[in-house]
């Protein structure tokens, strides 16, 4: 059987995967208020900032904004304001490949060789497959911390990142593991680029932007002055009470990895093309947001995620960095689409994310789970470390915390100035997480915020014993032992 035999057959097996089912109407506005009511409690309490859309068949019934694109200057956020998508962006490569794909310029199964003939790494170039990288199966890893080593300024085009990973050897034999890699989808750019003839930037905005029509959609050089852009903010553990912009952190320019900027209704235009069939053949968008390998709860498939919640099919893609954290879900049967961008800190996105799929899907014990952690955080707050102990013992057999909730929370009691709730959180979670690392060096920091510096300096030793590489922790810790 040919490759584009077996490519058609799965075609039309992945095809009714996509096939919306019948569902009764539902009584939308008592789906929406409760989300609505809870978003702008986010917002007042908790610094929510973003936009948040949720559309039925297409057509949005909730839209809003919260917080600011512009902390310092109180400029808030809009609709249409455009956000960072961090990791959103891989679903625009994906496609990307698809529509070459079914162009039949290139096979999923073929090598990066065949196409990057001049690829400086032959272990890449002889064995790892467009599928590969496209599920993250190719065994490569990410740039991160040679990117952090250089002038960002300087990378602009798909190609100046390549000396950052291609001489990198491959961390386990293609295929046979799973390991989230921005470089695995910096090289199908260059994929595309080659095959195309054309830039990059230029084939997604002719090839997917335009036919979708995403009018604000783009992968801006961040030196220039481009309007209505969200900066993402961060709270500082080194300076409690002071918000730090990302702007250092980001990248000078958007890639086929992430960091391109959107808006809500252009993801909307987007979603709303893909299921029409406007971008790939019905055929092709079935394969395209298929899931196939193991990925958190559900699946990764060619740029797109892929989960079942309570019976319902959603996929989409999320993403996030220093204050960016945003999400595209579509519910194929059920016929909702939701859009989340944030610019804060991640654990709003965390909760809008659970509450808007607990309304329209149902709940699920990962959700309750969710909101459990919340009512522990509360308890802690209110009534002291004792008190939440005792709260989690009582709901062993029912639920579980969720670790990184109680450390973002703890986070923000720091920045906050309640250092003492900060300290029974950590105090909860050094408990609960005996084994974890990052809750012995959240507290050692909490303790040495409130002044006591003999437990300071016991959990940075802990921290340090289960993190012997950490040069800031070891830096600190020899400016706590003066």
């Amino acid at each position: 059987m040919t490759t584009r035999q077996l490519y058609f057959i799965t075609a039309i097996f992945f095809t009714a995967l996509l096939q919306p089912i019948v569902v009764n109407s539902q009584n939308l506005k008592s789906i929406v208020d409760p989300i609505k009511s809870q978003l702008k409690n986010l917002e007042k309490e908790n610094n929510l900032s973003g936009v948040v859309l949720i559309a039925k068949n297409g057509k949005p019934i909730y839209r809003e904004a919260f917080g600011f694109a512009n902390l310092p200057d109180s400029v808030k956020n809009k609709p249409d304001t455009k956000f960072n998508l961090a990791s959103i962006n891989k679903m625009f490569t994906g496609m990307a490949i698809m529509q070459l794909v079914e162009a039949g310029k290139i096979s999923l199964q073929d090598k990066v060789g065949k196409y990057l003939l001049d690829y400086p790494n032959k272990a890449v170039a002889d064995s790892v497959t467009i599928h590969q990288l496209l599920t993250h199966t190719s065994g490569m890893n990410s740039f991160w911390e040679e990117y952090d080593k250089v002038a960002k300024e300087k990378f602009k085009t798909v190609s100046d990142y390549l000396p950052l990973f291609a001489n990198a050897k491959l961390s386990f034999v293609p295929g046979s593991d799973f390991y989230y890699s921005n470089s695995g989808y910096m090289v199908l750019g260059l994929i595309i680029e080659k095959v195309s003839g054309q830039d990059y930037f230029d084939y997604v905005k002719e090839h997917i932007y335009k036919p979708a029509k995403m009018i604000n959609t783009d992968a801006y050089e961040l030196n220039n002055a481009i309007p209505n852009l969200a900066t993402g903010y961060t709270m500082s553990l080194e300076e409690p009470g002071q918000w730090k912009n990302n702007i250092f952190s980001n990248l000078a320019k958007g890639t086929p990895a992430g960091g391109g900027y959107s808006t809500v209704d252009d993801l909307l235009n987007f979603a709303n093309a893909l299921q029409n069939n406007r971008l790939l053949s019905k055929e092709s968008t079935a394969i395209y947001t298929a899931g196939r390998v193991k990925f958190r709860d559900g699946m990764y498939g060619y740029g797109f995620m892929e989960d079942i919640i309570n019976g319902h099919r959603v996929i989409g893609h999320t993403g996030g960095h220093d204050g960016i954290a945003c999400e595209l879900m579509i519910y194929p049967d059920l016929g909702y689409t939701v859009v989340i961008l944030t610019n804060g800190e991640v654990e709003n996105y965390w909760e809008v994310s659970n509450l808007i799929k607990k309304q329209l899907a149902g709940s699920t014990p990962s959700m309750d789970n969710f909101f459990y952690t919340k009512q522990v955080i509360k308890t802690v707050c209110d009534k002291g470390y004792e008190a939440g102990i005792k709260e989690v013992e009582q709901n062993l057999k029912k639920h579980s915390v969720r670790e990184s909730l109680v450390e973002r929370y703890g986070y923000k009691l720091l920045f906050e100035k309640k250092t003492n709730q900060a300290i029974d959180l950590f105090k909860l979670n050094n408990h609960l997480f005996p084994n974890s690392t990052y809750g012995y060096y959240y507290i050692s920091e909490a303790y040495r915020v409130s002044g006591q510096k003999k437990q300071a300096i016991e959990y940075l030793k802990l921290y340090m014993q289960k993190e012997p590489e950490d040069n800031d922790a070891k830096l600190k810790y020899k400016l706590l032992m003066k």
